[in-house]
């Protein structure tokens, strides 16, 4: 009798062990499952080049969904036009940039646009430094009639923290001002609040991937003088960034960026032929927009279906996301809508450009085929 009441006891200690372990084990397991972390060692570095398709959010996907064992599908997106982002060292930029980024940067990225349109800038370059704490965009270099012009963030803007985790926030401030007489005078003031809000599972038409999802919401002041034309140009930026970043994919492997002016979307992606047929491009245009004639001119006009009375804004994004013109409000009355818009005057070279269409209820958007005329 008491050899079997031992043999029980131990069997229960056994039972107790075996279950404490097994509780251990599944705790483990799912931690190890519930989400990635993401650190320097998955940020890019000289020498990489990721593809990049922008797409249109013909579907109207709501990008600000998110959560914890999270499936985000946008499998749907449809392509518009591919770009390259290649990175370098920054002694492979301009020499005369060398003095202002070499000791606060470890890396650069040539820029196909200016992010100042109003300004001819050739050879310009983002720079970027990547280190065990955070991967910082540090400021831009450019070059205007032959005169270089390094803007460098009195503080680096911080896109990533490290290591970044779920549940994590963080904040930075960056911004710089610079003048060159006879030419002119800018100043960016920018506040950055980083939530990483989400973990789960992205599919797009790139793949699917285990992500954190990044939530950024950025206030931005610029300020831009022409001494040519002597008119100042004071701008409030309010946008957020979503972001979803995996294990060694460099970038995030999509960004949404929510505007006054609507919302740009890119991905990573791998090489599509989009030489297409100008008319099956134009049927990509969001189902709620029309836009005639296109491809334009000079002169275009938007027709759409307002569901609710109130203020329309619209304006004209580049593909690469850079904004070319906004429009003056325009109060409307339920139902269809038909505004024409004159694009004689905004500088537009040929190409296709996004037409955004902001309403008290939804964004649409559309894409314009523009054909420069002399």
């Amino acid at each position: 009798m008491k050899k079997i009441k031992m043999l029980q006891r131990k069997t229960n200690y056994f039972s107790l062990a075996a279950g404490f372990v097994l509780t251990i084990l599944v705790l483990f397991s799912f931690h190890s499952e519930a989400q990635i972390t993401i650190d320097q060692s998955d940020m890019p570095s000289p020498g990489d080049t990721i593809r990049k398709s922008t797409a249109l959010n013909t579907d109207l996907y709501d990008f600000s969904e998110t959560g914890a064992n999270y499936t985000w599908d946008y499998s749907d997106l449809q392509p518009l036009i591919q770009t390259v982002d290649t990175f370098v060292k920054v002694t492979e930029t301009p020499i005369v940039y060398w003095p202002f980024f070499i000791l606060s940067s470890n890396m650069a990225s040539p820029m196909a646009d200016s992010p100042f349109p109003q300004i001819p800038l050739t050879d310009v370059f983002s720079f970027y430094n990547n280190t065990n704490s955070g991967f910082s965009d540090v400021g831009f270099a450019a070059t205007v009639s032959g005169i270089p012009l390094p803007f460098k963030y009195d503080n680096g803007d911080v896109l990533y923290d490290f290591p970044m985790n779920y549940g994590n926030v963080d904040s930075s401030h960056s911004g710089f001002d610079f003048g060159v007489p006879g030419i002119g005078y800018i100043l960016v003031d920018r506040n950055r609040v980083n939530t990483i809000d989400g973990w789960g599972n992205l599919t797009t038409p790139y793949g699917t991937f285990e992500v954190l999802r990044l939530k950024s919401e950025v206030h931005e002041y610029d300020s831009l003088y022409l001494d040519t034309l002597g008119i100042g140009m004071p701008i409030n930026l309010d946008y957020i960034e979503y972001k979803w970043l995996a294990k060694g994919q460099k970038i995030p492997l999509l960004i949404a960026t929510d505007n006054l002016f609507g919302m740009v979307v890119e991905y990573v992606d791998s090489i599509r032929d989009l030489s297409s047929d100008i008319q099956e491009e134009i049927h990509l245009i969001d189902k709620g927009l029309q836009l005639f004639p296109n491809p334009a001119k000079d002169k275009l006009t938007l027709d759409f279906f307002l569901e609710k009375a109130g203020s329309i804004k619209i304006s004209i994004v580049g593909i690469d996301g850079v904004l070319m013109a906004t429009y003056n409000e325009y109060q409307a009355q339920t139902g269809n809508v038909n505004i024409l818009l004159n694009l004689k005057s905004l500088g537009l070279t040929s190409g296709k450009y996004i037409v955004n269409v902001v309403t008290p209820k939804k964004s649409i958007s559309g894409i314009l085929i523009f054909h420069q005329t002399n």
